[in-house]
Formats: structure tokens, sequence, C-alpha cells
């Protein structure tokens, strides 16, 4: 991975204080990579390396993208403004590792990418070099698909050109060249098995595919909550009714053509089940190091082992309690959420750290969780940990739901560590999985009007987490079916990128944390409340200084 920093430091002076897109070659141009396919390859890895650019996938990505919602539970310390719903007060803001800056530094080198690739007729008739010409598309896609969900109507900058000086596109043509460049992209990649993809990282046509659905769902729910859509969520326990709001911008979509191509690509990919990729057995099956790169991850950010600026430093870090090598707890499951799953299921039995240590030193308690459980207690407790209990406190009060998914060794059979471990971790962050194309069809089918098969979909993970209730012949209402889709993939996709977008896009973000109010968090409590200003993100001060026909900043900064 340290030869793609070199390669791309001399293609390109990295951006140092402020948005411009400009990026001045040296030695090397990328016309000259693009004309042999080892060049190509060099040209597009150095886009994927701008996921380990400025702390993108190192910490900014995270706290931006999962830490505001109802099932995300930290102290207000450690979530700073991101957690809260206003990215101005974090570090990040209006520097480099801000995701305006990131995003659109990927989208530069891609269309460069694309504009070297084009001079040449090998990106037609070459097959490794048409897969490298799909992947710049996908990236280019994946950018602008982020970021038309955090700040609405953008620039579309498609040309290495362009000049900064760039208006908003609407947040129906952002959406429309998100899809353009995507199926564009399907025509040019193949499928993993076919050949012709890079190392693990790379995406292929599995992975276009299904993000290319994520979007059509993205753009068929954003339809319907122009249509005053219901759907219930779970507020502690209460199963409360909303009446969906409308998300600006997307009057004009079809929600119907859209959930008909989430269908057909969802089911292209199921239809390639145990090819390509496939569900893994179980819970254990699919979370670990030990698991790495495991058949149900079609798609990730890849990290290097061997060079620290391509390592993860908050997954394992901020997520697992000590002794399991983390800070202490830091960043959670919200309870509410937790109270969610079927006691069997493996997504809170295997997913969930029951029993722990609350902090390396002096103030240190080993601890259960749920606190004084009759299952998780020191009697009940597995054989492998039973030593580890010299001071096992059964009266703490304040036990928290840690994930394992994010455990950096094998959950079965844990680590202990006297301290907690550095930082930078050899971690990949996970961004498609095959499951999700389940639950994506299943949200197809009840909006086109196939209850049952939507619940058949969705107990196809149910069963595979061992949960006891299933759905399909006992739901027939499409706005309960609806709302247990919904659901599904806050139980099944818990801190992986994708509640808060789920609730946004549906038009429940406001609704649903101000219903909230306040997530339990040990011994205190986090605010949820939240306004119009939170619907959307803060564009950086510099881009709206220096960009004179953006037309100001989003609303309430």
């Amino acid at each position: 991975m340290k030869k793609i920093q070199t390669i791309m430091i001399a293609l390109a002076a990295i951006l140092a204080t402020s948005c411009s897109l400009d990026e001045h070659p040296y030695s090397i141009t990328s016309e000259q990579l693009a004309q042999s396919e080892k060049g190509a390859q060099q040209l597009v890895t150095g886009i994927y390396a701008i996921f380990w650019d400025n702390w993108c996938m190192e910490q900014t990505y995270e706290a931006w993208v999962d830490q505001d919602h109802d099932h995300c539970a930290a102290p207000g310390w450690v979530l700073s403004s991101a957690g809260s719903g206003d990215i101005t007060g974090h570090y990040a803001y209006n520097t480099n590792n801000d995701l305006w800056s990131v995003f659109y530094r990927m989208i530069n080198r891609a269309n460069k990418a694309k504009e070297s690739l084009e001079k040449s007729n090998a990106y037609i008739e070459e097959s490794g070099v048409r897969q490298l010409y799909g992947e710049t598309l996908f990236l280019r896609a994946y950018a602008y698909f982020h970021l038309v969900r955090m700040y609405g109507a953008v620039p579309l900058r498609l040309t290495a050109e362009t000049e900064l000086n760039c208006p908003r596109s609407s947040v129906e043509d952002v959406y429309k060249q998100v899809t353009e460049d995507l199926e564009t992209a399907l025509e040019y990649m193949y499928f993993n098995s076919e050949g012709n993809v890079g190392a693990w990282g790379h995406a292929d046509k599995t992975a276009a595919a299904l993000l290319l659905a994520r979007v059509y769902c993205t753009m068929g729910s954003t339809a319907l909550s122009n249509n005053g859509t219901e759907i219930i969520v779970d507020i502690k326990g209460e199963q409360k009714r909303f009446s969906c709001t409308a998300v600006d911008g997307t009057a004009n979509i079809n929600a119907e053509q859209c959930y008909s191509r989430a269908k057909e690509l969802c089911d292209m990919v199921i239809a390639r089940k145990g090819v390509d990729y496939d569900l893994a057995t179980d819970y254990l099956s699919l979370w670990g190091s030990n698991n790495r790169r495991n058949k149900e991850f079609v798609w990730g950010a890849s990290a290097n082992g061997g060079d620290t600026d391509f390592q993860n430093s908050y997954l394992h870090y901020y997520h697992n309690p000590a002794p399991y090598g983390g800070a202490g707890a830091w960043i959670y499951m919200a309870p509410n959420l937790y109270e969610q799953y079927d006691i069997v299921d493996e997504r809170i039995v295997h997913g969930v750290w029951h029993y722990y240590q609350t902090a390396y030193g002096a103030t240190q308690k080993w601890v259960s969780f749920p606190s004084n459980s009759d299952v998780y207690n020191a009697e009940n407790l597995p054989e492998n940990l039973k030593a580890f209990r010299p001071d096992f406190n059964s009266s703490y009060q304040y036990g928290v739901a840690c994930l394992t998914k994010h455990y950096n060794g094998d959950i079965a059979n844990p680590s202990f560590f006297s301290a907690r471990q550095a930082t930078a971790q050899d971690q990949d962050v996970i961004l498609i999985r095959f499951a999700e194309a389940y639950l994506l069809r299943a949200e197809a089918e009840v909006e086109l009007g196939n209850i049952q098969a939507a619940m058949e979909d969705v107990d196809v993970i149910r069963k595979r987490a061992k949960a006891e209730t299933l759905y399909a012949g006992k739901v027939t209402d499409k706005m309960e079916a609806r709302s247990l889709v919904l659901k599904e993939r806050g139980l099944e996709f818990c801190q992986e990128f994708n509640r808060k977008f789920d609730l946004l896009r549906w038009g429940l973000y406001l609704d649903v944390m101000n219903a909230t109010q306040s997530i339990v968090c040990g011994n205190a409590n986090r605010s949820t409340i939240r306004s119009k200003k939170n619907l959307l993100y803060a564009i950086p001060a510099s881009e709206v200084a220096e960009n004179k026909l953006l037309g100001g900043n989003n609303y309430g900064y």
C-alpha cells in the first residue's frame, strides 16, 4: 500500500489548505499511466488511496456517518459535535479531513483517471482495463452518493478541469448522475469469479450492483416520503407510528421504477449466491480478524498492517471495552436497540460483550451486561472467561452493550490484555455485505406489493441470526412489512454506516430523534433532540468562500 502513496505523490500535489480541486502532475502524467494495464492499475488504485487520505477511514468517516442516530450510544465527549448532528465543532470540519473535501478529491481523481483511460481503446477492448474503467465510475458514484445524502444539492464536477466556481445541481440531477455512472460501471466490470478484478478492496460487479440497488432504494424511499408514507419505529419499547416528512428535492422521482430496478439488481446478485459471495453460516463465522475478508464481505476499504497510513484507528480501539484491547467501552449499541433483539438472537448473544472489565488500572471492575442478568452472570459465564473474574461485581448498574463485530481478534476465544492496544490497527472497513441483497430486495418487494416474498427475504437474515420470531406467512399489511424491513436493517447493520441515512431517506430522522429524546449512556444520558439544521451537513467555509456560484451554506450554518 505504501507504493500507492508514492505513486500519487508523483502524480499529484495533494490539497493543502483549501477545497481547491487542482492536483498538478509532476514527473509522470495520468495519460502516460493509462497507456498500459499496469499503469491503469496504479492510476485507479490511487483513487482508492483517498479512503485513507487525511484520516477519512481512520476516524472521520465513522464519526460523521454513524454516530448521530438513535442506535448509537456514547458519552458526549467521545462523539463530539458530530454525534450531535453538527459537524462544525469536529476537528475535521473545514480541513482536508472534511468529508466534503475527501469525496471531491475522490471525484477529481476519478475524473482524471476516466479521461486518461478514454484516450485509447484499451478500456473498451482489454478486459483488465475495462474493469478498471468501471471502477473509476463506481468510485465517482460512491462519492456523489455520499455527498447528496449528506449535503443535498451539490456541484456536479464531471471533468478534471471543472472550474472551482460551480453551481449546485439539483438533488434529482445528482442522483441521475450517480445511477448513470453505476449503470455504465456494470457494463464494464466483472464478477469476482470471472477474473480481471484486483486484490481485495477493489470493487467488482457485485459491489456495483449492490451499491446501485442501495441508491435506487434510497431514491424510492425519498419519493415515498413525499406521499406521507407511514412507518412504525420502536421508540424505547413503544411502537410509534410516524408519517414520513418529505425529503427535499425528490418529489419527481418515480418510486415504482426505482424499486423495480433495485429488485432486478438484487435478483442478479442472489442468483449467484455461492459463486462470488455468500452469507456466512453464523455470527461467529462472520466477524473477527480470524474471518477477515470472508465470502460475505463484498467490498470495503482495504487496510494494510505494514503501513500505519493504511490502518484503522477507530473501530477496534473505540468500540471494544477493556480488557479486549479497546479504549474502555467508549462507543456502543444504544440500549433501546438491544431490547429489540430476540434473546436468543446471535447478533446479541455473540454480538455484544456480555462480560468485560470496565477500565484499566485501579478502578477496574469485572461486570456483566445486562446488569444483574440471569443469563450473563458469574455462574453462567463460558469456561474460557471464568478464569478472568477475580473481582466480579454483580451490583454494577452501568454496563453497556459494546459490539464484538469490530473486535480485532477471535470473538469465540477473545484475548485479554493488561493495557489497551495501540490505536492503529490492521483492520478493513466493511462497506458492502452480501446480506444487504436480501434486505434491499425485501424493501423493494414491499413497495411493489409482494409482502410474502419480502418477509421471506427478511427471514433469511433472521434465520441466520437464529432469531425466534419469523415473519413469512404472518405479515400481510404493507405498512407493517415496511416497518419490519427498516427494523431488520437496524438490527443487522448496527454501526455499519447505515442507520442515519435510513432515517434521513424515509423522512424520519427528526421525528425519531426527537421522540427518542435521549439515550442512556452508562450513568448518563445523551440528548437526541434535533432541528431542521441537522438534516444536512455544513459545507466547508472555505468552499463557501471560494465557490462564488455555490449560493451559500446549508440551512442553519
